[in-house]
C-alpha cells in the first residue's frame, strides 16, 4: 500500500529515511485489526504524587502518568476513595496500591489494559454491560474536574488535522485565538484577547519563549515549535498564583514534548516511532514531506529520547467559495474587480517555508527518589515574506518578495526532582536558557533615490536570549479525615537579553536625524518572582484556594530621540528651531504583591461543580515597548516609531465564574460526559498600546504631522469579557466534541497626544535691536504648554487589541470501528467574524478587523492496520471555503489553505 507522493521534498535525507524505513515493514505487515497499542505507554518505573480522593479522579491521574487504559465501571467506583501514591514505582504497584481498601480489583485485557471488578466472588456478580476501554481520552477527564479555566490539546487531536502552521493545532481550544501570519511560522498565542510581551506565558516544557521583533503589531512576541514533538498542549487561563505566573496576564500556554516514557515499557528498553507524510496529488495545496523518528531507550537507570524532524511546504491556493464574504475592500476589490478575481484564484506566492529539528532528552533515575534530566531542542526554519503588486495592465497582482528570514531557536534545560515517600517534599527544580536568532534580509526601500527616503536592500539579526531558575515544592497535610491542605510554594527568575543588529544604510532623510539601530532596541529585562498558594479540600464537595505572589523587574537600557525644539533661552523672530536629541540612560526597578482567591463546590451532586476564581495580575513594560526607537518597517514612506521610558507597569483584575460537568453512564453504560462553561472579566489599567500619531517635545501645536507612533498607557480600563464553552462525551463507539467562545463589548483607547510632555507656548516677553534691521523685533520664550500636556487623543490605536477576536468555535463527531482500530470523522469550524471594515473603509485606524464569517468542514480517518502500523488522511476545507482564521493576520494577504488531502503513515516499534 503506497501513498502518492510528489516531487523534491523527498530528496531530503530525512525524508528518504524515513520512507526507506518504512518500505519493508509496509511490504510486509499483515493487514489486520490488532489491538491499538496506545501511545502514551508506560515505562518502567513512573514517580506518582497522588493524594487520596474520589477514586474516579485518581485513576484518571495514573492513567495520565502511566498511559494505562482502565476499563472503570461507575457501577463498582462510585463513591469509593482511593489510598495516597507518591512515590516512583511501576505501573502495576501503584495501581495496586491505588485500590487499597476499595474491594476492587484488576484483571489484564490485553498489554497496558486493564477492567476494573469486584475484589472476590464473594460480593454477587454484576453486570457490568458494555465496557470501552480508551485511556487515551480518559486522560483528559480531569479538565472537567478541575475548578478552573484550562484545557488541554493532546495527541490524538493533533493527528486529526495534521498542523501545517502550528496555530492550527489550537483552532479547536476554546478563549484561545492566534494572530497567525500564514508565512511566519512564528505562533503567537491569545488567550482571551490578551496577548504580546509575555501578557501569555509561552513556553516549552516551562522555558519561556519571549523572542520578539518588532513589526505592524501583529505579534509583539512569538515562540518557535515542531509540532512533530508535541505531546500534548496545556492552557492555563487567567492571572496565576504557581510558577510560570509572573508577569502574566492572560494565562499560559505550555507545549509539553514527548517524553522517553511515552515508547517504553515494563520489560521494554527500546521503542519509538516513524512518521512520513505527504499532500496527496493536486489536492496536496502545497503539503510536501512532513515528518519524524524518535527512538528511546531507557531502564531502571535512565532513559534517553532522541528525534528528528523535516516539515517543507510551498505555495498554495486559497479557497474560492463564498467569496463576497471577504467583502469589497481586501486587495481593492470595488476598484479592480479582475485583479482581485485573479488573485483570489491564482497561488498564494512565497510561500515556501522549511523546518528542520531536533530533540534530545536523557534522563537518569538517582538513588533516594531523584532525577536529573538534561533536554535540548534546535528549530531551524526558513521562510518568506512577500506583498503583492498590480500589474501594469491592472487585471492581475503579483507577489514580490520583502523579506527572507532564517531563524534558529535553541532551548536547553536541566531538570531535576526529588520525591521521596514524604507528604512534605515533592521538590521540583529547573535551569535553562533560550536563545532565538533572526537573520533576515530586507528588499531596499520602494521610494525614488530623489526622494529622500531611498535605502538598498540590507541585513538585520535579532536575538533574543533567556535564561531562567524555577524551584517549587509541594507538601501535603492531612488536617482531618476528610480534609486535606496543599501548599505549593517557590521562586522564579527569567532575564532577557535583546541583541539587535543590521547593516543597513540610512536614507538621506534619516541622515538629518541620529540613525538608531533598527526600531528592535538593545536591553535587559529581568523578573523575579515568590509565590505561594494554599488549597484545601474538605470531602470531595469544598475546595479553598488562595495564593499570593511577589514580582519585581529590573529593566535596563539607553534610548532615545531627536526632536526639533526652539531654543531653551530667549530668541528672536526668526531664530530657526534645531535639532536636539534626547537621550534616557534607564535603570529602573520595582516591585508588587498579586493575590488570587478560589472556591468551588459539589452541591449535594457528585457530577456538577459550581466554581469562582478572582485573581490579581501585574506586568512591567517590555524593552521593545520602552526603548523602541527608529523606522519601525521598509517601503517608502518616513514613519517613525518614538521610545517611552516612563512607560508604567499594567495592573490586572481577573474574575471568573463557571461550572464543570463530569458524569459517567449518562446515556450508556461506560460512556463519559464532561462540560466546562465559564464567563470571565479581566480588567486592566494603564494598558499598553501603540499609540499613532503622537507628538514629541518643542512643538506648539498638536496633531502636526503624520506617522509617529509611540507605546502608551491607556487612560481608560481595558476590558476583555466573554463566555467560553467547552463539551465533549465519549461513548466508545462514537464521540463528539464542542468548543466556542463568544466576546462581548469593545475597548476605548486614549491617550496624551504629547506622550512626553514638553509642549511649547510661545510667549513675547520683550523687544530687541538687532542689526540689520529697521526696527525693534519681538523677543520670545517657551513655556510649558499645559492645554497641550493635558490634551487627551482617542482612538489612535495599531495592534492585536484594536479589535476584540471574532466568535468561534468548533465541533467535531466521530466513530470508531473494529475494536477502535478504524477512527472516522468529521469537524465544523465556525466563526462569526468581525466585518466592520469588508466593505467599508474608514481610514480611522491603520489595520482593519478583515475577519469574515465563515464555514469550514474537515474529515479525517486513521486506521491502525496492525498494532503498530497506521494509516491516517485528512482533508481539510472539504467546501474550498475563501477565508481568514478568526483573528488571523490579514494584512500580510495570505488567505488560509483551501481544499487539501494530507497522508501520513506512521510506524510504532
Amino acid at each position: 500500500m503506497n501513498l502518492p507522493f510528489e516531487r523534491g521534498p523527498l530528496k531530503h535525507p530525512l525524508a528518504m529515511a524515513i520512507m526507506l524505513g518504512l518500505t519493508p515493514l509496509i511490504a510486509t505487515a499483515p493487514v489486520q485489526a490488532d489491538a491499538l497499542q496506545t501511545s502514551n505507554a508506560p515505562s518502567r518505573l513512573h514517580r506518582f504524587d497522588i493524594p487520596a480522593q474520589p477514586l474516579t479522579s485518581a485513576l484518571n491521574r495514573f492513567i495520565e502518568v502511566t498511559g494505562w487504559e482502565i476499563g472503570m465501571p461507575a457501577v463498582l467506583v462510585r463513591d469509593k476513595q482511593s489510598s495516597p501514591l507518591q512515590g516512583q514505582m511501576t505501573a502495576e504497584q501503584a495501581l495496586r496500591q491505588l485500590l487499597q481498601g476499595t474491594d476492587l480489583d484488576y484483571r489484564h485485557v490485553q498489554e497496558g489494559s486493564v477492567l476494573l471488578e469486584p475484589a472476590s466472588a464473594g460480593q454477587g456478580a454484576i453486570d457490568l454491560g458494555s465496557i470501552s476501554v480508551d485511556g487515551q481520552q480518559a486522560s483528559g477527564d480531569w479538565v472537567y474536574q478541575a475548578p478552573r479555566s484550562v484545557n488541554v490539546i493532546d495527541r490524538e487531536q493533533i493527528n486529526r488535522k495534521p498542523p501545517r502552521h502550528a496555530a492550527d493545532m489550537l483552532e479547536e481550544t476554546s478563549g484561545v485565538y492566534t494572530a497567525v501570519n500564514q508565512r511566519d511560522p512564528g505562533l503567537s498565542v491569545n488567550i482571551r484577547g490578551i496577548q504580546d510581551y509575555g501578557r501569555v506565558n509561552m513556553n516549552i516544557d516551562g522555558m519561556r519563549q519571549n523572542f520578539s521583533v518588532n513589526g505592524h503589531q501583529q505579534r509583539n512576541g512569538v515562540m518557535f515549535i515542531d509540532p512533530e514533538f508535541i505531546r500534548n498542549i496545556e492552557i492555563e487561563k487567567g492571572t496565576q498564583a504557581g510558577m510560570g505566573g509572573a508577569g502574566v496576564l492572560g494565562g499560559i500556554a505550555s507545549f509539553n514534548t514527548l517524553q522517553a516514557s511515552d515508547f517504553l515499557e515494563d520489560g521494554k528498553e527500546f521503542g519509538g516511532h516513524l512518521r512520513a507524510g505527504h499532500g496527496i496529488g493536486e489536492l496536496g495545496n502545497g503539503t510536501y514531506f512532513n515528518g519524524s523518528a524518535v527512538f528511546a531507550f531507557g531502564n531502571e537507570i535512565g532513559d534517553l529520547l532522541f528525534g528528528v524532524s523535516e516539515r517543507h511546504f510551498g505555495d498554495y491556493r486559497a479557497g474560492t467559495r463564498d467569496r463576497d464574504n471577504l467583502g469589497t475592500n481586501i486587495r481593492l476589490r470595488a476598484f479592480f474587480p479582475q485583479a482581485w478575481d485573479n488573485w483570489l484564484e491564482s497561488e498564494v506566492g512565497e510561500m515556501g517555508s522549511v523546518t528542520r529539528s531536533r530533540l534530545l532528552k536523557v534522563g537518569l533515575n538517582l538513588p533516594e527518589d531523584q532525577r536529573l534530566q538534561l533536554s535540548y531542542m534546535e528549530i531551524d526554519t526558513d521562510s518568506k515574506n512577500a506583498w503583492t503588486w498590480h500589474a501594469s495592465d491592472y487585471q492581475s497582482f503579483y507577489y514580490q518578495r520583502s523579506q527572507a528570514s532564517d531563524i534558529k531557536a535553541r532551548n536547553v534545560a536541566l531538570d531535576y526532582s526529588y520525591t521521596p515517600d514524604d507528604d512534605l517534599i515533592d521538590l521540583k527544580a529547573k535551569l535553562y536558557f533560550v536563545t532565538t536568532r533572526e537573520d533576515r534580509w530586507n528588499a531596499g526601500s520602494t521610494a525614488s533615490i530623489g526622494s529622500g527616503n531611498w535605502y538598498p536592500d540590507y541585513d538585520d539579526r535579532y536575538q533574543t536570549d533567556t535564561w531562567g531558575v524555577q524551584l517549587d515544592n509541594t507538601s501535603r497535610f492531612q488536617l482531618s479525615e476528610n480534609g486535606q491542605l496543599t501548599a505549593n510554594y517557590g521562586s522564579e527568575i527569567y532575564q532577557d537579553t535583546f541583541r539587535p543588529k543590521t547593516n543597513r544604510t540610512a536614507a538621506t532623510y534619516e541622515t538629518v536625524l541620529p540613525y538608531i539601530v533598527g526600531a528592535t532596541p538593545k536591553g535587559e529585562r529581568t523578573m523575579a518572582s515568590l509565590f505561594g498558594n494554599l488549597q484545601y479540600e474538605y470531602d470531595d464537595w469544598l475546595t479553598l484556594d488562595a495564593g499570593l505572589r511577589y514580582d519585581r523587574y529590573r529593566l535596563k537600557g539607553m534610548t532615545g530621540l531627536t526632536v526639533w525644539m526652539a531654543p531653551r533661552t530667549q530668541y528672536v523672530s526668526g531664530t530657526p528651531y534645531a535639532p536636539t536629541a534626547l537621550v534616557y540612560d534607564v535603570d529602573q526597578q520595582e516591585g508588587r504583591f498579586s493575590p488570587t482567591l478560589g472556591i468551588a463546590i459539589k452541591p449535594g451532586l457528585d457530577w456538577l461543580q459550581l466554581y469562582t476564581r478572582w485573581g490579581e495580575g501585574w506586568r512591567p513594560p517590555a524593552v521593545t515597548e520602552a526603548f523602541m526607537s527608529g523606522r519601525p518597517h521598509g517601503g517608502g514612506g518616513a514613519e517613525s516609531v518614538y521610545p517611552n521610558p516612563f512607560l508604567k507597569p499594567e495592573r490586572s483584575h481577573n474574575w471568573e465564574a463557571g461550572f464543570n460537568i463530569f458524569k459517567e453512564s449518562l446515556l450508556v453504560n461506560g460512556d463519559r460526559f464532561g462540560a466546562k462553561v465559564a464567563y470571565f472579566d479581566t480588567r486592566i489599567d494603564d494598558f499598553s498600546y501603540m499609540d499613532i500619531n503622537v507628538d514629541v517635545p518643542g512643538l506648539t501645536a498638536a496633531n502636526t504631522s503624520m506617522g509617529r507612533s509611540a507605546y502608551q498607557n491607556n487612560l481608560e480600563e481595558t476590558r476583555f469579557r466573554g463566555v467560553e464553552y467547552s463539551l465533549d462525551y465519549d461513548a466508545g463507539r462514537f464521540y463528539g466534541n464542542l468548543s466556542y467562545t463568544h466576546m462581548i463589548g469593545s475597548n476605548e483607547f486614549c491617550s496624551n497626544q504629547f506622550y512626553m510632555g514638553g509642549a511649547d507656548q510661545r510667549v513675547q516677553v520683550g523687544t530687541a535691536i538687532v542689526p540689520g534691521r529697521p526696527r525693534p523685533v519681538p523677543v520670545y520664550n517657551n513655556v510649558p504648554n499645559d492645554v497641550l500636556n493635558n490634551f487627551v487623543q482617542c482612538g489612535q490605536i495599531m495592534g492585536s487589541a484594536s479589535y476584540m477576536p471574532a466568535d468561534r468555535g468548533s465541533l467535531t463527531l466521530g466513530m470508531r470501528f473494529f475494536d477502535n482500530t478504524l477512527d472516522v470523522g468529521a469537524r465544523l469550524r465556525y466563526s462569526e467574524g468581525n466585518g466592520a471594515n469588508l466593505d467599508n473603509q474608514t481610514y480611522s485606524q491603520i489595520d482593519q478587523a478583515l475577519w469574515p464569517q465563515y464555514e469550514v468542514y474537515d474529515l479525517y480517518a486513521s486506521y491502525w492496520m496492525t498494532s503498530s502500523l497506521n494509516l491516517a488522511l485528512s482533508m481539510e476545507n472539504v467546501t474550498d471555503q475563501a477565508y481568514f482564521v478568526a483573528m488571523g493576520d490579514a494584512n500580510n494577504l495570505s488567505l488560509a489553505r483551501g481544499r487539501t488531502l494530507t497522508g501520513m503513515l506512521e510506524y510504532r516499534f
